[in-house]
C-alpha cells in the first residue's frame, strides 16, 4: 500500500505488521512529517541541542537535572502526587506539556497516533503526515528505571556507555492526560538513530494528503477529538461554545434565506447579498446555488 486513505487501511497495515513481529504489543507515533521531509524519530531535547550549542542545559547533566527540579518547585501543583525521586514519571509528565526531554512519545492506540499526525495539518499546506508502527522487544516499568536514571545523571565523563541507549518505558498512570492518550515513551540515554537499534522494529506509513479531512471526520466519529486527547474542563467548555456558535449561525442563515425567498428574490446574487452582506456577495463563489442547496427550509 502506497499511502493511507482510510482508518480501515491503517488497521490492515497494523495487522500485517503484527504478523511479522509475532503479534506482540505494537506502539504508534504520529508526526506531521517523516523521513521525506528530513524528520527523524528523535526527542525534542536532542533536536533542540543542535540549535542551542551554548546553553548548558543541553550539555551538562547536572544543569539539566537542576533545571527540571527548579521547574517542579515553581509548578508544584502538577507534581504533588509524585515522589520527588520518581524522576521517570516527572520527565514523562514534563514531556506531555512541551518541556524538552530525552523521551519520545508513543501510544498504544493507533487512532491517537493518527490524531497527532493530522492535528496541525491541512491539505496542501506542504506537510506530509506519517504514522510509525513500533515494536520493542521489551517494555520497562517506569518506576524500575529510576535507578538507571540516577546513575545516568550522576555518571562521570568517560564512563562506559549503556549497552542499549534506547528503551521503551510504560507511561505515568498518575496523569489523566497520559492515560487518555494511552501514552508510553521511548527513553533515549543518548542521541542516535532508533532504526539502527536491534531492539526495535519500525515501519513508517505515509498518509494521503488528499484524505486528511475525511480521516479527521472518521476520527471524530470514533470519539477521537481534542476533548478526549486533551481532557480538561476548559477544553470541554471551548468545544461547547463553538458548537453553540455554529448552531446559532446556521439558524441565522436559514432564517435569512427564508426571508429572502419570501421577498421573491430570484437572482442568486441578491439572495447571497441579503444573507451574507454585499462584501461577500461580490466574491466569486464556484456555485452560488449549491451554497444553499443543502439548507432544508420548511415552508
Amino acid at each position: 500500500m502506497d499511502k493511507i486513505h482510510t482508518i480501515s487501511e491503517l488497521l490492515k497495515e497494523i495487522i500485517e505488521f503484527k504478523s511479522v513481529v509475532s503479534n506482540e504489543q505494537i506502539y504508534y507515533r504520529g508526526q506531521k512529517n517523516g523521513k521525506r521531509a528530513g524528520w527523524t524519530l528523535l526527542p525534542t531535547f536532542y533536536r533542540e541541542r543542535k540549535d542551542y550549542p551554548n546553553i548548558s542545559f543541553y550539555f551538562d547533566k547536572q544543569e539539566e537535572l537542576n533545571t527540571i527540579y527548579k521547574f517542579i518547585e515553581k509548578n508544584y501543583d502538577y507534581f504533588k502526587n509524585i515522589a520527588f525521586n520518581d524522576l521517570i514519571s516527572i520527565i514523562n509528565i514534563l514531556q506531555h506539556y512541551g518541556f524538552p526531554t530525552r523521551v519520545l512519545d508513543v501510544t498504544q492506540n493507533p487512532l491517537v497516533a493518527l490524531y497527532f499526525a493530522l492535528e496541525k495539518v491541512e491539505k496542501d499546506d506542504g506537510n506530509e503526515p506519517v504514522i510509525y508502527l513500533i515494536y520493542a522487544e521489551k517494555s520497562n516499568a517506569g518506576y524500575l528505571i529510576n535507578n538507571e536514571l540516577e546513575k545516568f545523571y550522576n555518571e562521570e565523563f568517560g564512563q562506559k556507555k549503556r549497552l542499549n541507549p534506547m528503551i521503551l518505558v510504560n507511561g505515568c498512570v498518575l496523569s489523566e492526560r497520559i492515560r487518555n492518550q494511552k501514552g508510553d515513551f521511548i527513553l533515549y540515554f543518548e542521541e542516535g538513530d532508533i532504526n539502527e537499534n536491534r531492539s526495535f522494529t519500525i515501519k513508517e506509513l505515509q498518509i494521503s494528503t488528499d484524505s486528511i479531512e475525511s480521516l479527521k471526520e472518521e476520527l471524530n466519529l470514533l470519539g477521537i477529538s481534542e476533548a478526549t486527547i486533551y481532557p480538561s474542563l476548559a477544553t470541554e467548555t471551548l468545544i461547547l461554545k463553538e458548537q453553540l456558535q455554529n448552531s446559532a449561525q446556521q439558524r441565522d442563515i436559514k432564517e435569512k434565506v427564508k426571508i429572502s425567498m419570501s421577498k421573491g428574490l430570484s437572482d442568486t446574487k441578491e439572495v447571497v447579498s441579503n444573507v451574507l452582506g454585499d462584501k461577500l456577495a461580490d466574491r466569486k463563489f464556484l456555485d452560488k446555488k449549491k451554497m444553499f442547496a443543502e439548507i432544508n427550509i420548511k415552508q
